[in-house]
């Protein structure tokens, strides 16, 4: 059973005063106390021994002071009590022993740090002394914590700046793309600057995100983006990056491959976006795409519309019908008592079909197949252009294959019975079909691996000879006719996958006569008389040609070239040829030349790749590629563990692996004039775009842009490029450095990774892939090893925690980066020679210096005794432990802040309290009558004056004198 306050007391414990003094009409309508729930937060908590859960009604202690919210002192307690929420409140202080010391006058606070606290008023910020009193007027937008040095950053009409104790700006100003300044506090302070995204347009000019605005994504067709602000809030944005849409969606949503409508979300329900960015208008209760174009939407009402891509409704149904409809990839069925509606994408209106009707579960897209009677036989079939097509033959039908863009027909013995082409017609008439009749066709399937598109110069099958016959093979052209001749014996295609002829050329067939081979197009039309002895398929451009003993290569236009005597020969396309001389497995490669009819290079290479733009890659004897040319020069010199065409301009190479290496992953572009474009980078990574730039990337963000043709585009220091479709997104990665009093860089920033606030003279500096400790001079006292360091503030040493849960490990280092501690579990900061070990999720203790246990203690979440006791969890509650680990103030609370100048703060749902170090309370916070009073440790109120008139202004009864706890055992 969860403790209470009251149960506490009975035990002997401190907290009888909360335990009598809850008024029976005190209510929390916002809560004392928080959990942590971003994972990253808990671990930078747990890193720092700081507790799981969060004080609200009172903060942390910070210089002997604590922030509470508090009725405004400004407004009389009852229009407090009846502002919404918690509006008629404003934030004070309280110090140390639970005395408000500066009365609730500010709309907001930050906490103390070097004697100042940021604090607004009416919308702009400015700095508190420790009582209360202005130090800095108010006058900017946002205002953080000042730092050791004594600098502090702040914003004014949108800009970052510096500023020091009085006010006055210091250092140099930032440019215009700085988006954001933080400091960490330390000697010298550490800063991090981030960056407004800028976006390249087609035309070339740039633009820079308007405030409040982070694009998402493309959407539609316009050029237009989907967009968020700062609130995250969704809106549409227009090409100059103006929002056509205003941000007031929680959410966005374009379905996979949809390219019509997108679904916003709001709190008063969905609607819909259309690809222009225009508003359907319409709200919807909740709506889900069925199709790529068809949506489903429940209105208010229970009914349900069917809306096209452009948010037109299609059909309203009433809620029990929808589990009449059924799905089939781009096409939604719906079955009733009459004729079946089936709704396409991209089709306005229903094809109707006749009663009874089911679609084949098979898959046959783009058509579908329409199954009908008991048995379920195929009825009909819906062309991709809507078309119904419902023809008596189609009863005889058992299988549907699509190949090559158009369905295949056949009856259960495998007989074709027609071939219907996306506009529903029948492309086989009763003539052909009865020609066909006894010859064997073999189809042509098409280049799209899916069968789906349409390949349309290719016919749609070879015809061979009948069993009895020896001729009358032919092609069943693409539009259903027969090219067909008596002396032909075999017909094949001569174009293959790998052909590499001009896009456009006529396609061309091998025929096998009695007099010999020879070549025709589609047409029937000769492309090389018969009487060749063998014709082998186009690959890279030529086919070889054999007779009378001599192998001829051919291009395809009919011209013959001459080709040497050897052994085994290949085409690489461009004219070039490589051979082989000897027999052996392993025989090197020579290249020979058939349109300059020369040898380029006698067997030399272990292999040879494909001969365009006049280079060629080719590996040498020991393993290494490079690029030669026409004259078998080096372009690109034998250095490389790969080479890879990128296109006509660029090569993308791979660097031999390091000594002792078996993989390498560093990478660069070269281009083919043989200058570098990109440097060897580790894990370089290489796409295209649409119009042919090519986008380079490295894992830390740095990326080149090139133009087709190879020529650098942009390569900004620091910087990652990104593909937003026909847009270029532009992020510059954050920079991080160190900077004196007067705002000065002592290290320099630059984005080479994540670092530390200096401790002690001390601070981390990641390089690359390694992390570093410098002096505050930036002068490398030590590298760590690989892995993430951190090095919170007051951590006597820097540390390393690696995987999870029960595998986690734990590595410590000196000040000067020597490994000098590893332990198994989730380490924290060492602080007074001692740090917060979790041997495994919620089992945690404390270590020495030398990783011995200090103890044995297993609490659920625990701190570091540095400012008295510490906090330490059981059973879901906190409380505090000695030195020992020994309970000294029991563990009752929700919440719990470390001790700092002697003083806690400790939650529950409804009261947070301020305690010192024996656990007195000294002040506590009570939600009473719809406001936030505060009581001292007598529980005398201290504020506000009065309470709201509707509680009768009843103090509450004096509580006992507190009793000191006995030490529980964990």
């Amino acid at each position: 059973m969860k403790p209470t306050f009251g149960r506490a007391w009975r035990q002997g414990g401190v907290l009888t005063l909360l335990a009598l003094c809850q008024q029976a009409y005190a209510a929390a309508e916002t809560p004392c106390s928080r959990p942590v729930q971003e994972r990253s937060e808990a671990e930078a908590r747990a890193r720092a021994a700081l507790p799981q859960a969060i004080t609200l009604c009172i903060r942390d202690v910070h210089q002997g002071r604590a922030a509470v919210l508090l009725p405004a002192a400004d407004l009389p307690v009852d229009d407090a009590a009846l502002a919404p929420g918690l509006s008629g409140h404003r934030w004070g202080f309280l110090d140390n022993t639970g005395q408000l010391v500066i009365r609730p006058v500010f709309d907001q606070v930050g906490d103390y740090y070097h004697d100042l606290a940021a604090a607004s008023q009416q919308g702009k910020w400015g700095y508190i002394d420790l009582s209360g009193k202005w130090a800095i007027a108010p006058q900017f937008d946002s205002a953080a914590d000042f730092t050791q040095p004594g600098v502090a950053v702040v914003s004014r009409d949108g800009r970052p700046q510096l500023i020091n104790r009085s006010g006055a700006p210091v250092g140099q100003p930032f440019d215009d793309l700085v988006e954001s300044v933080t400091l960490q506090d330390g000697d010298p302070v550490r800063i991090r600057l981030t960056y407004r995204t800028v976006f390249l347009s087609p035309d070339g000019r740039r633009h820079y995100a308007r405030e409040q605005m982070e694009i998402v994504q493309p959407f539609g067709h316009d050029g237009l983006f989907i967009a968020r602000n700062r609130e995250n809030r969704y809106g549409i944005a227009a090409p100059d990056l103006t929002w056509r849409i205003a941000p007031q969606f929680s959410a966005i949503t374009v379905p996979p491959q949809g390219h019509g409508l997108a679904r916003a979300e709001s709190a008063d329900g969905m609607t819909f976006i259309r690809a222009d960015g225009t508003l359907v208008g319409k709200t919807y209760r909740a709506a889900e795409p069925l199709t790529r174009d068809i949506w489903q939407a429940t209105q208010a009402d229970g009914q349900v519309d069917l809306l096209d891509s452009r948010g037109t409704v299609m059909r309203t149904l009433p809620a029990e019908a929808v589990s009449a409809l059924s799905l089939h990839h781009h096409a939604v069925l719906e079955r009733g008592k009459g004729p079946v509606s089936l709704y396409l994408d991209g089709h306005p209106a229903p094809v109707s079909l006749p009663p009874g009707s089911t679609l084949d579960e098979r898959d046959t897209l783009p058509y579908l197949v329409t199954l009908a009677g008991p048995e379920g036989k195929i009825s009909g079939v819906i062309a991709p252009d809507g078309t119904f097509a419902n023809a008596a033959w189609l009863a005889q039908a058992a299988s549907a294959e699509v190949i090559n863009g158009r369905l295949w027909l056949r009856d259960a013995r495998g007989k074709v019975l027609n071939v219907v082409d996306p506009q529903g017609k029948a492309l086989l008439s009763p003539r052909t079909l009865n020609a066909l009749d006894g010859h064997p066709l073999q189809p042509f399937y098409g280049r799209d691996r899916t069968q789906r598109t349409v390949q349309p110069e290719l016919p749609l099958a070879r015809l061979d000879p009948a069993a009895d016959g020896e001729g009358n093979a032919g092609l069943l052209r693409a539009d259903g006719s027969l090219l067909q001749q008596a002396s032909w014996r075999a017909v094949s295609l001569a174009d293959g996958a790998g052909a590499g002829v001009d896009q456009g050329a006529p396609l061309q067939f091998i025929v096998t006569t009695q007099d010999g081979m020879g070549l025709v197009d589609s047409q029937g039309q000769q492309r090389l008389p018969f009487g060749e002895e063998n014709i082998s398929t186009f690959v890279q451009g030529y086919a070889f040609v054999y007779r009378d003993g001599t192998l001829s290569a051919l291009d395809h236009q009919g011209t013959r070239y001459a080709l040497p005597d050897v052994v085994q020969i290949d085409s690489l396309g461009g004219g070039w040829f490589r051979f082989r001389d000897a027999a052996a497995q392993d025989a090197p490669w020579g290249i020979f030349d058939a349109l300059a009819q020369r040898v380029v290079a006698a067997p030399a290479y272990r292999q040879v790749g494909q001969y365009a733009n006049g280079q060629a890659e080719v590996q040498q004897p020991d393993g290494r590629w490079g690029v030669i040319n026409a004259q078998n020069s080096w372009v690109i010199a034998p250095d490389y563990a790969a080479l890879t065409r990128v296109n006509p301009a660029l090569w993308f190479a791979t660097l031999p692996a390091a000594a002792g290496s078996e993989a390498t992953t560093t990478h660069t572009l070269i281009g083919a004039d043989g200058q570098p474009r990109v440097p060897p980078t580790a894990g370089l990574t290489q796409e295209q775009f649409s119009d042919g730039r090519i986008l380079a990337s490295a894992p830390d963000g740095q990326s080149w842009l090139l133009s087709a043709d190879g020529k650098p585009e942009l390569n900004e220091q620091g910087t990652t490029i990104r593909a937003l479709g026909d847009w270029v997104k532009l992020s510059r990665l954050p920079q991080e450095g160190y900077l004196t009093a007067q705002g000065g860089r002592q290290i320099a920033a630059d984005g080479r990774g994540a670092g530390s606030a200096f401790v002690k003279g001390r601070a981390l500096r990641a390089q690359g892939q390694q992390t570093q400790v410098v002096d505050a001079q930036g002068t490398v006292l030590g590298t760590l090893p690989a892995g993430q360091w951190y090095w919170p503030a007051a951590s006597e040493m820097s540390f390393s925690v690696s995987g999870d849960g029960d595998q986690a490990m734990t590595r410590y280092a000196d000040t000067n980066g020597r490994l000098a501690l590893t332990v198994a579990g989730q380490g924290s900061r060492m602080t007074g020679g001692r740090a917060v070990l979790a041997v495994r999720p919620g089992d945690m203790g404390w270590i020495d210096t030398k990783g011995q246990p200090t103890g044995t203690l297993h609490y659920q979440d625990l701190g570091l005794p540095t400012d008295g006791p510490a906090f330490a969890k059981t059973n879901g509650r906190y409380g505090f432990v000695d030195a020992q680990g020994n309970f000294v103030i029991p563990p009752v609370f929700d919440a719990v802040s470390p001790f700092e100048g002697g003083a806690a703060i400790v939650s529950d749902d409804t009261t947070s309290m301020m305690i010192d170090r024996t656990g007195r309370p000294l002040a506590r916070v009570d939600n009473v009558c719809g406001v936030r009073v505060l009581y001292g440790r007598g529980s005398e109120r201290q504020w506000p004056l009065t309470l709201p008139v509707r509680c009768g202004d009843n103090p509450p009864a004096e509580a006992p004198a507190p009793v000191t706890p006995e030490p529980a055992k964990p």
